[in-house]
């Protein structure tokens, strides 16, 4: 991190003096530098800004937009579309945007930081040619698969490798183009998009509906819908994806807040009633092992003296983004350790455990008996 601001004109682009004397204080908005760019990054919404813009000398990079969710399908589309949308999957991964900046493409978590894994394989998931046509556009997108260094969950339709699905593009006035016109890019380009269907009506819900449940028995994460221009963005999710993030997290169940476990167990019950799935005993027991099973063999961890770890193994096309990676994960409050680095076949393949020392320490405690206020 840099300090005395670096160019505090650059702010000055975008924000009155006390507006920028307000985000300083807060720590609203902080100064990064790397080996790749010297910037600002917003770490919360403030007035038309989105979390994770960010700010650097040439110019703004948005920040992708927070997305409403919704729990009841059928009178959410009618609350919010009135009228022709299409649908689009919703995939399981995480979000970056890639864009050109002193002629070098860099990928930005939702977060604005610069993404170290993602900036080195980036010639592996897109066509870097897109910006040579398009310099000034932002390409937003999921990637999805195995083999990344922040989720651990597989997925069941990519095993090999990791995938950058096109979900958005911002064009050269950072707004966000109409999906039939980032759909036309995307073929012209040969990049991968995310499936979509339609566009549909707000009385095509069974239509609709028959997509959910397609989506649910492939295990698929969900949907997202956006109206014909691109403004109206509402997403709504699975059964089976609920479950599935029940599953791969709660071995963490003292590291995240309870509400990620109460949202989802209220998008399943909500799921269930709308489609009419009841919730039978195979269903039950499968929620139960998710949500006690697991924790249960943590527990037994932590009581032979071992602690909550996580095993990644990725692959990395240059060295130096070993370092780089494991420090960008330190500056989100994970610590790591790194077991072992193999160079094979062009890349560089590491194997690092992320290790949760808070929910170690917390479940230690309670093992030996101390006292807790709830």
């Amino acid at each position: 991190m840099y300090h005395n601001f670096m160019d505090r004109g650059i702010l000055t682009r975008y924000f009155e003096e006390r507006d920028i004397e307000t985000l300083l204080k807060k720590g609203t908005i902080e100064s990064r530098s790397t080996e790749e760019l010297a910037y600002f990054r917003l770490t919360q919404e403030f007035k038309n800004y989105h979390r994770g813009t960010v700010f650097y000398e040439k110019g703004i990079i948005p920040g992708y937009p927070r997305i409403p969710r919704i729990l009841t399908l059928e009178q959410g589309i009618k609350r919010y579309l009135k009228g022709k949308f299409y649908v689009e999957e919703k995939m399981d991964g995480y979000n970056v945007r890639v864009c050109l900046i002193n002629s070098k493409p860099l990928a930005f978590t939702r977060g604005g930081f610069i993404c170290p894994f993602t900036t080195d394989r980036l010639d592996d998931l897109i066509d870097l040619n897109f910006f040579n046509k398009y310099p000034q556009h932002i390409l937003c997108g999921e990637v999805v698969g195995p083999g990344n260094p922040y989720n651990v969950e597989s997925t069941s339709y990519i095993d090999e490798d990791v995938a950058f699905f096109v979900f958005d593009i911002f064009d050269n006035r950072e707004e966000k183009i109409s999906p039939e016109e980032r759909h036309m890019i995307v073929r012209e380009f040969n990049l991968r998009e995310v499936r979509r269907w339609g566009p549909f009506s707000p009385e095509d819900i069974n239509k609709i509906k028959e997509i959910v449940l397609e989506l649910d028995a492939s295990n698929k994460e969900g949907i997202v819908m956006k109206s014909i221009d691109g403004r109206i963005n509402i997403k709504y999710v699975t059964l089976s994806s609920c479950l599935r993030d029940l599953e791969a997290t709660t071995h963490l169940i003292t590291e995240l807040p309870s509400g990620f476990y109460i949202q989802r167990i209220l998008r399943a019950i909500f799921f269930s009633h709308e489609f009419g799935i009841p919730l039978k005993e195979d269903y039950l027991l499968e929620s139960a092992r998710a949500l006690y099973l697991r924790p249960y063999e943590t527990l037994k961890e932590i009581a032979d003296g071992r602690g909550i770890r996580e095993i990644f193994e990725v692959k990395v096309k240059n060295q130096s983004t070993i370092q780089k990676l494991l420090k960008h994960l330190s500056r989100a409050g994970i610590k790591t350790e790194l077991m072992g680095v193999e160079e094979r076949d062009g890349y560089f393949k590491l194997r690092f455990a992320k290790v949760y020392t808070k929910g170690t320490r917390e479940l230690r405690q309670r093992l030996h008996g101390k006292s807790f206020y709830d």
